[in-house]
């Protein structure tokens, strides 16, 4: 009789939380659907980086941890887009799905190729990587043939930089080598056109605007917390880090709230 009442405690305790995650997330769709009502397109933009197992790393996602992530993302009807397909939903020349949401990889790791690719490929989900040209065919990172099958398997292969660099401790000349040399090796290794930017650390000036505009690129990705929306400036995409010490619940929550 005590363990029955025990049981029956906890169970009280559970609700409240449960009814209040629940209610979280349909304020967070029911918000975003009101938004839609008055012309702003809200979509989720995941932000990762490595696919792997290093403890106390927060850009180190663990490959268990990312299959769940995406298992609910496919068990919940939520529509990952490619990069064209995303940019025409904000601008409003594509329907939006029910749930859209768009992931990206920075930086190029090799785990992006041997982790992540397998995990999507599992469920048809497509990608964007933000790509550092000058990192390619480093320990530790993609190499050109791991490039072209990401590029194959239906992922956008964009610019971030040829070195990494802290933006806007460059010059402005500096500045745009970086950006338009890393747009000029993916080009002419892929074949195909590059037209969105990365703000490596998520650092960017006045100079790396007019320079992206100038230069012809179409988006900007910076890592300010929140959602992608059709009210922000084109070159400046919020989006979602993923931290691995970030629980389920948390990175779930993150996702349905805008």
């Amino acid at each position: 009789m005590r363990e029955y009442r025990r049981r029956i405690i906890a169970f009280v305790r559970i609700i409240p939380v449960t009814i209040a995650g629940l209610l979280v997330i349909a304020f967070g769709w029911a918000h975003a659907a009101e938004e839609l009502k008055h012309g702003i397109i809200r979509i989720p933009v995941l932000n990762y980086h490595s696919i792997g197992v290093e403890p106390g790393n927060t850009y180190v996602l663990h490959p268990d941890d990312f299959a769940r992530q995406m298992a609910y993302l496919a068990a919940q009807h939520y529509t990952p887009l490619t990069l064209a397909d995303f940019a025409r939903v904000l601008a409003k020349e594509l329907p939006s799905p029910q749930k859209p949401v768009l992931l990206t990889f920075d930086d190029g790791y090799a785990d992006n190729a041997e982790a992540a690719l397998p995990i999507l490929r599992q469920h048809g989900f497509p990608a964007t990587l933000f790509l550092s040209p000058g990192a390619v065919g480093q320990p530790g990172y993609v190499s050109w043939p791991q490039v072209q099958e990401l590029s194959a398997a239906g992922w956008d292969i964009e610019p971030h930089g040829m070195t990494h660099p802290h933006l806007p401790q460059l010059t402005k000349k500096q500045q745009r080598e970086e950006i338009t040399e890393s747009r000029r090796w993916i080009e002419q290794k892929l074949g195909k056109r590059a037209a969105a930017f990365a703000y490596p650390y998520g650092e960017y000036n006045a100079d790396t605007l007019k320079i992206l505009r100038d230069a012809g690129f179409q988006w900007g990705f910076t890592t300010q917390e929140g959602w992608a929306t059709s009210a922000q400036s084109p070159y400046e995409r919020s989006r979602l880090v993923v931290r691995s010490e970030d629980s389920f619940e948390t990175w779930k929550q993150r996702l349905s709230v805008p």
